[in-house]
């Protein structure tokens, strides 16, 4: 469980780093740390999950493969890739996930508990094998 608010990414990125400890390369790992980042912050924008909030971060490590989910209280839109804007900050996350995980996907409950994930092989590749 994180607490939510502004520094939550940033302690999701190092709980990730911590505990990830050489199941993924260090590129994937990078990868891993990046999307955690950007899936905590869109728990603390568009779930408003402040400081009085929880945010459960989990970390899976099967035989064959790493699965992260982050789970918020829900926020009135539903996550869904963004069009890409050059001329509008933010809005690549989900765009990110997409990219750099292997799978990626999202459970809701109405309008409340959302969940959402992707998984990383173990296996050592580069990001142009995955292109």
């Amino acid at each position: 469980m994180l607490e939510g608010g502004s520094a939550a990414p940033r302690r999701a990125r190092h709980e990730i780093t911590e505990h990830l400890n050489g199941e993924l390369g260090s590129e994937r790992t990078e990868d891993a740390v990046l999307l955690v980042g950007e899936l905590v912050t869109n728990s603390v924008l568009h779930a408003a999950t402040g400081a009085a909030n929880e945010i459960v971060l989990e970390l899976i490590i099967g035989l064959d493969d790493v699965r992260i989910v982050v789970t918020d209280g829900g926020s009135p839109t539903v996550p869904m890739i963004q069009p890409l804007d050059p001329t509008r900050p933010g809005g690549r996350g989900l765009f990110l996930v997409d990219t750099l995980s292997d799978r990626w996907g999202m459970t809701r409950e109405g309008t409340r508990e959302t969940q959402v994930w992707f998984e990383m092989g173990r296996r050592q590749t580069s990001r142009f094998d995955r292109v």
